[in-house]
């Protein structure tokens, strides 16, 4: 560290000295310019010049804090390690299991979000519904079509819950006679 603050001090007061040199452009000047080969070395006049480098290195150098080591040893791991899983195998070889898919975060499991059922039309003993024909006893989802009224429609589940479904809009400009 000790070399650090005197290269640091030295660069500065070269920084200084040659500020100096060119305000005075060479007339007189206070410094004694000793030359060795292709290095010039820059001597300050006193002490107090020193000193005063010193002061101003001290003035910027950062108070650097830290963060003790118990403190980041207490910090948990964000990478969390798996340990394989080998597939049992006949032929020697050692292969690795494939991921399940979700178990490891690498692509989550989104809930598949289902449209709510819309009866949109009748017909005879059809039903449209979500944009498709059904008729009596065909499977909806999770449900059979039991019953086709007059405006609705009665879906039987498997926990015995009907569900029925109504006519939202009704167009008085067609009418479809059935008889």
């Amino acid at each position: 560290m000790g070399d650090c603050t005197t290269m640091k001090t030295f660069a500065l007061m070269s920084l200084i000295l040659s500020i100096s040199l060119s305000a005075n452009n060479g007339i007189n000047s206070p410094m004694v310019l000793p030359s060795t080969g292709n290095v010039t070395v820059l001597q300050p006049q006193s002490d107090k010049e020193l000193i005063w480098v010193n002061e101003q290195i001290q003035a910027i150098l950062p108070s650097r804090v830290g963060v003790n080591d118990g403190f980041i040893n207490s910090l948990l791991d964000p990478i969390k390690y798996i340990t394989p899983v080998l597939l049992p195998s006949t032929s020697g070889s050692k292969l690795l299991a494939p991921p399940k898919l979700g178990s490891m975060g690498l692509i989550p499991i989104i809930p598949k979000i289902e449209e709510p059922l819309r009866l949109q039309a009748l017909m005879n003993k059809s039903a449209l519904i979500n944009g498709k024909w059904y008729k009596i006893n065909d499977p909806v989802r999770s449900y059979n079509l039991s019953e086709v009224k007059q405006n609705s429609v009665l879906l039987s589940g498997k926990k015995d819950q009907p569900l029925i479904l109504f006519l939202t809009k009704s167009n008085n400009n067609i009418t479809i006679n059935t008889k």
